[in-house]
């Protein structure tokens, strides 16, 4: 008896598909598992295969013809073998064709076509049995359908058929019409899946113009990435600076197991304060100077802190004579953005300075080492680090802590952050402040007694001062 094939839901959302093309003409030998069409869904084009093995006994349409979910498709059987009458119908698009080994006659499937004659839809064009979507696919590329031999079933003319005379006339530079009104149909009658076309058309190639290595030499997007390809890019030194930078934070990456603590604080205070400095000074107090003159007496409290493990080689630790190195000294490095990359210059004696001192050195030292006049000495012996990533519009990250020291805090920029106060919403200038640590020396609950101490700080800037 005769197995017939139901085109199956292939996606969620699939109720039709196209047929693309067959692979296996009325008459031939099937084998398991072999492939017999492609389908175009409105997702990819998908090959079948046959579960069955046999004799190919039917199929229910011609390329560019659609196909509803769940309807017969193909029938496999026995040589000679009759399909059930009305089976393989499939409305105005079915094919009825067989051209079955030793049948008497061909097999008439479904009421509208016999192998002797033309399908419903297709057309004789100077005595060439054609599809009006394959008829239409040759007169865009300028083929004339007499003169492509047809290997399809009573010598039809399929898409393949046309397809390779297109390839051939592109190899052959003998077009018909201009390459401009004829692009796009080149580049549809290439093989490729949608997404490929679509990839395609975004970067703007031709797929006409690329070699496809997929199954039946179609177009991949591997094949899009190749063609695609060239020059887009140079190279260059890395400059002394990223040099230096790159080598620190690879050695602190390799070396330092480290972690990153966050905890948001109300900035409205310190804001104020900050506004209030400069109207007394009447000059620029940046907001690092403020930060720094507030953490200096959490740091005090929190030696642990403004220290550094001593275990040898960078390269190499030995744990086994480490030591803890306690800073009695406070200086303090200010992570800064220069045109040339990142740099620490190292406000030295912190604690001894005022608030005016500390605003007048911090911007001594960032333009000279925007500058590149800063000295070295100036860029070196950090006891603790400051960023203030809120400049560049930063709210928080993981700031990589810089050797020679166990904590570098990050402040991020103010933003609106809505709050109840008394069971009321109220918006609240809210900054974060991200503290990355040395966990060989400091624990989570180290770190965050210390930020819960610069926290209050932050938000009753007089407790800094006391």
């Amino acid at each position: 008896m005769a197995e017939i094939f139901h085109l199956p839901k292939i996606g969620d959302a699939m109720a039709e598909a196209e047929i693309v093309e067959w692979y296996v003409a009325v008459g031939d030998e099937v084998e398991l598992d072999q492939v017999i069409c492609s389908v175009e869904t409105d997702k990819s084009v998908v090959e079948l295969s046959s579960p069955y093995r046999g004799t190919m006994l039917a199929v229910a349409g011609e390329p560019g013809d659609i196909i509803t979910v769940g309807r017969p498709l193909f029938a496999v059987g026995t040589a000679g073998e009759a399909v059930p009458g009305g089976v393989m119908a499939q409305g105005s698009t079915a094919v009825a064709a067989a051209r079955v080994a030793g049948a008497a006659g061909s097999a008439v499937v479904g009421s509208t076509a016999t192998a002797a004659g033309p399908t419903t839809g297709a057309i004789k064009v100077a005595g060439v049995v054609v599809s009006p979507l394959v008829r239409r696919l040759a007169a865009d590329n300028g083929v004339d359908v007499t003169n492509v031999a047809g290997s399809g079933v009573g010598g039809r003319v399929t898409r393949a058929d046309v397809l390779r005379a297109i390839e051939a006339q592109r190899v052959h530079g003998d077009f018909r019409g201009t390459l401009g009104t004829n692009t796009r149909c080149i580049a549809e009658a290439v093989r490729a899946m949608p997404k490929v076309r679509k990839a395609a058309r975004e970067a703007g190639i031709d797929l006409a113009e690329v070699a496809g290595t997929g199954p039946r030499d179609s177009v991949t997007l591997t094949d899009l990435e190749r063609a695609s390809h060239r020059p887009r890019e140079r190279r260059e030194r890395l400059s002394a600076v990223r040099r230096s930078i790159a080598a620190h934070l690879s050695v602190s990456a390799r070396t330092i197991p480290q972690f990153t603590a966050m905890v948001d604080v109300d900035a409205g205070a310190l804001l104020a304060t900050r506004a209030a400095l400069r109207e007394r000074l009447a000059a620029p107090v940046p907001v690092d100077a403020v930060l720094m003159a507030l953490m200096i007496p959490v740091l005090r409290d929190h030696p642990i802190v403004n220290a550094r493990l001593d275990s040898g080689e960078l390269d190499a630790p030995n744990l086994t004579s480490a030591e803890v190195v306690y800073f009695d000294r406070y200086d303090i490095g200010v992570a800064t953005d220069t045109p040339d990359g990142l740099m620490v210059p190292v406000v030295h004696d912190a604690d001894q300075l005022s608030v005016t001192e500390l605003a007048g050195e911090i911007i001594r030292l960032v333009q000279a080492a925007r500058d590149r006049t800063i000295r070295p000495d100036e860029l070196s012996g950090a006891t603790c680090t400051i960023n203030n990533v809120g400049a560049v519009g930063i709210e928080a990250g993981t700031p990589m802590l810089p050797l020679g020291t166990s904590t570098i805090v990050a402040f991020g920029a103010v933003r609106q952050a809505v709050q109840l106060r008394n069971g009321n919403p109220v918006e609240v200038p809210t900054m974060t402040i991200s503290a990355t640590f040395d966990h060989r020396l400091i624990d989570g609950g180290t770190s965050g007694r210390f930020l819960s101490q610069l926290k209050q700080h932050l938000e009753v800037p007089v407790l800094g001062f006391l």
